[in-house]
């Protein structure tokens, strides 16, 4: 009888199967090919701290919309015919001649971004910022006393006039005004590291970046007065007039951004500065309205045109320039705990060829366009879009995580 045995051989591995040799005592070779249960490799995370986004909230202050003189008053015994005029002694400016809605303002924003490599050499980042809408107002009201007018210079002479609102024994009456304004912005960056050193304050990096950037601003300003005619007069008493005009501005920048950023890190703390400018278009728009109600013997009429606002400038309007915002931040940050980081920064933003609302505003005014107007003589107020520079800076405070 002959005994047969098992010899196993060394296992070789082909496309995922084990192959067993055995070789029989009389010398016959037996292969079977068996499957082998390995240990399963952990997956692959993937880097961590390649997504990262930040809260800010804004403290700003943002240049003022310059308005010309809108409401006068003059002192009680003012002759007719020099009450509320520009230039005679005793004339005083309740409302505009001044820049308004420039002090300081709260705000909010957002920053996100993703590096494409784990030691965050380049990668992309989108940001949005709005700050709370400004408003500047003035009333008032008289029984006579004392004096109110809206002053203008007069086309047909080309000297000082007004629109009497309140006179003693003429008219009493109320005016009110007011404008508010908004800003607000986005953008979007390319990010890529240009260079680094290490120094004995740490490590510095240098990047440079280029996007989109976009910013809106815009102002409405709104004049409105009620006069009421008091027995005595040339009117008959208890006739109602009530004009009012409205300027709205806009300007809508879009451009492409370009700049550097470079940014200290040593332990927790971060130090960075940007420096950018965008270069593009501002679209800007305007809308010009005005209306006057009468209301004599009962009788409600509706004109369009009010005092500075008339048949010669009321409509829409745009245009587009060429504009540039050159803008710099210096951020520093404090690394509180893994992946979180407090950051304080200051930011300067300056807008060039913006439209705001008191540039719309053509004093000149031909007094037979106003209503009920009789016609003739030029026209005036025009339509006219006087752009200037915006200026905005203030302080930045909030929290960023990366995961």
């Amino acid at each position: 009888m002959k005994r047969f045995f098992w010899a196993i051989a060394p296992t070789a591995r082909i496309g995922g199967l084990a192959v067993l040799a055995a070789t029989a005592g009389c010398g016959l070779a037996v292969a079977a090919d068996l499957p082998v249960i390995t240990k399963a490799a952990p997956l692959a995370l993937a880097d961590p701290d390649r997504f990262w986004v930040g809260m800010d909230y804004l403290a700003w202050s943002v240049k003022g919309d310059r308005l010309p003189p809108l409401v006068t008053t003059s002192p009680a015994g003012t002759p007719l015919a020099q009450a509320g005029v520009l230039g005679p002694p005793g004339t005083t400016v309740l409302f505009g001649d001044s820049s308004v809605n420039g002090g300081w303002r709260s705000g909010g924003q957002l920053r996100a971004g993703y590096w494409f490599d784990p030691k965050h050499t380049t990668g992309i980042e989108a940001n949005f910022f709005g700050l709370e809408r400004a408003s500047s107002g003035f009333n008032a009201d008289s029984a006579g006393t004392p004096i109110l007018a809206r002053p203008f210079l007069d086309a047909t002479t080309n000297q000082q006039n007004s629109q009497l609102i309140a006179f003693p024994g003429l008219l009493s009456g109320s005016v009110t005004a007011s404008e508010t304004s908004r800003l607000y912005g986005a953008g979007a960056l390319y990010r890529q590291e240009i260079g680094s050193s290490s120094t004995s304050w740490g490590t510095m990096r240098f990047s440079a970046l280029a996007g989109y950037r976009f910013l809106h601003a815009s102002d409405r300003l709104d004049i409105s007065s009620t006069s009421v005619a008091l027995a005595g007069g040339l009117i008959p008493p208890g006739t109602v007039f009530t004009p009012s005009d409205s300027f709205h501005a806009s300007s809508n920048f879009h451009g492409f951004d370009l700049g550097v950023v470079g940014e200290l890190s040593r332990g927790p703390w971060m130090l960075e500065w940007r420096a950018k400018v965008a270069l593009g278009a501002n679209i800007n728009e305007a809308q010009i309205n005005g209306s006057t109600t009468i209301i004599a013997g009962g009788v409600t009429t509706t004109l369009p045109g009010g005092l500075l606002a008339l048949s010669s400038n009321i409509g829409s309007y745009s245009q587009t320039r060429f504009a540039a915002v050159p803008d710099f931040i210096v951020k520093a940050g404090y690394q509180f705990a893994p992946a979180w980081q407090l950051v304080a920064g200051y930011e300067l933003l300056y807008w060039t060829g913006v439209q705001r609302a008191g540039g719309l505003v053509d004093t000149t005014v031909n007094p037979n366009l106003i209503p009920p107007a009789g016609g003739g003589g030029p026209q005036r107020p025009q339509a006219q879009l006087d752009t200037s520079s915006l200026l905005a800076q203030g302080f930045s405070f909030g929290i960023k995580h990366q995961f």
